[in-house]
Formats: structure tokens, sequence, C-alpha cells
């Protein structure tokens, strides 16, 4: 999370028209960038093309950032600022809620209530417990979406996560609070739908 000494050598090349010293720069922040925008997004394709047009507008904005704030919280603002921009733009159309989407990577790193609900020793109950977390958190706002991936996804703490939305502190615990509630909500309607349908 802290800044390295590398990093601020890197803006400062990169802004010298050092184009190896960008792609370093790239090459740091891409998952975390492609995670955020999937969330937002909703879909590998479009999140792909955003993280591209994301590091265009970094490049671009490059000259304005400021060295005492952390560059990941730098670039997930604008990441999360574009991706809530194409969201707006193509919502008029439609957005999928029904296909469960996991990430590459396969990071789930989500402390949801109930942690005893599935037994450890049924991998395939596992599996498919992903699967409905995965689906639920596409049921999410893109607001508590994006304060839940950056929280429990990046790792980014409460005022970190603040500043790359440009919310109070405040605000962002009550969505993660909103997000955790609204999980748990969805998870115990599907999985207890689930259970009650096993025995007919």
């Amino acid at each position: 999370m802290a800044q390295g000494p590398d990093e601020k050598q890197l803006v400062r090349k990169a802004l010298d028209g050092d184009v190896d010293a960008f792609r370093e720069l790239v090459r740091a922040y891409q998952s975390a960038v492609f995670h955020l925008s999937v969330r937002i997004l909703r879909n590998r394709d479009d999140a792909d093309d955003a993280a591209q047009e994301v590091f265009v507008k970094v490049y671009q904005a490059l000259r304005s950032y400021n060295p005492r704030y952390a560059l990941k919280s730098w670039i997930l603002r604008i990441t999360h600022n574009h991706c809530i921009d194409l969201l707006r733009k193509r919502r008029k159309g439609m957005v999928s809620l029904d296909e469960p989407l996991s990430l590459a990577d396969g990071e789930t790193e989500w402390d949801l209530p109930d942690p005893d609900a599935v037994d450890p020793s049924e991998a395939v109950e596992a599996e498919e417990l992903k699967e409905v977390l995965a689906a639920a958190i596409d049921r999410l706002s893109p607001n508590l979406q994006a304060a839940i991936t950056l929280r429990h996804v990046e790792g980014l703490h409460y005022d970190e996560i603040a500043d790359v939305l440009g919310i109070p502190l405040g605000t962002v615990k009550v969505r993660i609070f909103r997000a955790r509630e609204e999980l748990a909500r969805l998870l115990s309607r599907r999985l207890g739908g689930r259970g009650g349908s096993g025995g007919n």
C-alpha cells in the first residue's frame, strides 16, 4: 500500500516522456484497475476497454497528480469516475444482473457474516457459494459494489476508499455496511431457497 521510492521516480520519468516508466506504472496497477472496472461495469470486455481508457486518462492527468497522496488511490479514483460515467451513458440500455462473474485470479476475499454457513469439507458446495456470491454482488448498486470491491478485493483502508470515491469517511462506512447487509440478505434468500428445494 505504501508508496515505494521507485514509484515517484517512475512518475517523474513518465512525465519526462519515458514510455517504459509509464509501462511500469501500468503493470503495477492494471490488475487493480481491471478489478474495479469489472465490478462496476459487470462485463469483462467493457472492463478491458475501460482499463485502457483509464490509463490514457492517467497519462494525460499525470502532471496534476499530488505525490502527497497514494498513487494507487489516485488511479482508482480516475477508474471509478470513468466507469461511473460509462455506466450512466449505457444505463439507458440494459444492465445484466443474472450472469455470475468470478475474477480471473480467483480473488473472492469477502468477510461476510456467517462464515460457518458452508461446510468446508463440501468443496462443490463452496464453489457454488462463490457463484451465488458473485451473482449477489452483481445485484448491488454501482456505489455499493465499488466500495466493497475496494475494501475486500483491493484491500484499501476506509480513508483510502474515501479518497478514491471522493466521499466522506462516514459515507464509506455506511456503504460498506449496507453492501454487507444487502449481500447477507441476498445470500440467505438464495441459499435458504436452494436448501428448501433439495427435499422436494
